[in-house]
């Protein structure tokens, strides 16, 4: 096996880095612990990560809107894959979580 040097965490690296550190604080702050998604197949508080309104792409290395709360919510594997495959459906659920953008 060949081996190299890992790359080095570029400019929206280290933003994302950066945004999870806030979205982190912002959560505990918030007291959210669980999925705020709850689809069916729902896994409650197992295998949690952070939805984004948008892809991550779209914020371009904006640490201030990357950890925005009103860009976040807090959901299961099973629930984002559901939310990301379908955009309507995404929209929908940040709408009734976070208000309008």
């Amino acid at each position: 096996m060949k081996k190299t040097p890992l790359r080095r965490c570029g400019k929206i690296g280290k933003a994302n880095i950066e945004a999870n550190k806030r979205i982190k604080e912002v959560f505990e702050n918030t007291n959210i612990r669980s999925c705020e998604i709850k689809m069916e197949g729902c896994l409650g508080n197992w295998t949690l990560a952070f939805c984004h309104r948008h892809p991550r792409l779209w914020y371009n290395g904006d640490v201030e809107k990357l950890s925005d709360y009103k860009q976040v919510i807090i959901g299961c594997v099973s629930c984002h894959e559901k939310i990301d495959r379908d955009n309507d459906l995404l929209e929908k659920v940040f709408n009734k979580l976070r208000g309008k953008e």
